[in-house]
């Protein structure tokens, strides 16, 4: 995420009431009415009956509005419901409230790219609220159960995955979000945020990894992975940050396009599978997700039936690299058998193949507002993420 760094608005807070309370303290800020008593918004997925979820996976970067727009509409946000959209961090500010309580149309000019605003006023969306937790402590805190507990949508920002599973991890904001999850309350995230969400994750806890070191020794200490639990002693507990049924076995990687991580994605993939030493899952059923900047795959859809769709920003050429595609793009990827060398100290080897779908979102469509002309769109294309053998040339 860039340019989501402003400075903390007069309306944050802290919640500690003690001076004894201090290592718990929240930062809490909000914009528009988060008290009111008159939100009846409902997630849409649970028209029908059972819910299933809806995930916003962004890739890093400027901020994608039309992500943020299907979150509200996935939330079953109008004006005659009113919803409140909370934004969950360790680190950073309150910069995401103006950014998602604004009127359609208006341009971030926080940005140099004159993206848009998400505009979720007009949306229905009654307030936006940011909690910086910051410790295990403050991840038990009351008032920030409350405002998740009462949420219809949630955001995790960017920052530092390590910081999210060490603060998070086995808590009871943690037990809020799954919950959230299950109950097809919309949640999303960007960067380290994107990073939480699959059933496997890279949790960076003792640091960043590139594709070259990843590939070069898919065991080596930076190779962080929850749930492996292989590689490092930090980990709080052996399990999943959040269980989404319909990112089963699946590891998320952002920032694809400007930081080369392809060939990372191909080693955490590797790692998971029962292809490497410790793998604890099928190597043919282990899938990966991973997205360029300022790229959103948003999923949707009851397990066995789910989809993928892809929101993105009008091109931006900062982004390419010469090994990349000039376009908005998110791989999917699969080994289709088990890697001929895969062990601690030596590098990885696949003669056998992999299977890599690239679902990207070009031609770009024109802005509905005069007023915002570098506007953020859904493409027209989608990926089944429940039977990649089942795919239509878009």
């Amino acid at each position: 995420m860039k340019f989501r760094n402003q400075s903390l608005c007069v309306a944050a807070f802290l919640l500690a009431s003690n001076a004894a309370s201090a290592a718990k303290a929240v930062t809490y800020s909000y914009l528009g009415n988060p008290e009111t008593a008159t939100v009846t918004a409902k997630p849409v997925s649970c028209a029908q009956g059972a819910c299933s979820p809806s995930i916003a996976l962004v890739g890093g970067g400027y901020d994608v509005g039309e992500a943020f727009r299907w979150m509200i509409a996935r939330a079953g946000i109008t004006k005659a419901t009113g919803g409140r959209f909370v934004i969950i961090r360790a680190t950073g500010t309150d910069a995401y409230n103006p950014y998602v309580f604004s009127r359609l149309g208006q341009i971030d000019a926080t940005t140099p790219r004159n993206y848009e605003l998400v505009g979720g006023i007009d949306l229905g969306v009654t307030s936006v609220e940011t909690l910086i937790v910051n410790s295990r402590a403050a991840a038990e805190d009351p008032q920030v159960l409350k405002v998740v507990g009462r949420a219809n949508a949630i955001f995790i920002a960017g920052g530092d995955q390590a910081d999210y599973y060490n603060y998070w991890q086995s808590t009871s904001l943690a037990n809020l979000i799954q919950k959230a999850v299950t109950a097809g309350i919309p949640v999303g995230g960007t960067s380290a945020g994107t990073a939480m969400l699959g059933q496997y994750a890279f949790a960076a806890l003792n640091g960043a990894v590139d594709s070259s070191e990843a590939l070069s020794n898919p065991f080596n200490k930076y190779v962080t992975i929850d749930p492996l639990n292989t590689s490092s002693k930090k980990f709080v507990q052996t399990g999943p940050f959040v269980s989404v049924p319909t990112l089963a076995k699946t590891i998320t990687d952002t920032h694809f396009n400007t930081r080369d991580r392809l060939g990372r994605l191909f080693a955490f993939v590797a790692r998971i599978g029962n292809g490497c030493t410790g793998g604890v899952a099928n190597y043919g059923e282990v899938a990966g997700i991973g997205i360029d900047e300022e790229t959103a795959v948003l999923i949707s859809g009851a397990p066995g039936a789910a989809k993928a769709e892809l929101a993105v920003n009008p091109y931006n050429p900062e982004n390419t690299t010469s090994l990349y595609t000039a376009q908005n793009s998110a791989y999917f990827v699969k080994y289709t058998g088990a890697p001929s060398q895969c062990a601690s100290g030596f590098p990885l080897v696949d003669n056998s193949g992999i299977q890599v779908y690239r679902l990207s979102g070009q031609p770009s469509k024109p802005s509905p507002y005069s007023t915002a002309p570098q506007y953020s769109f859904r493409a027209s294309a989608s990926f089944n993420t429940s039977n990649w053998g089942s795919q239509t040339v878009q």
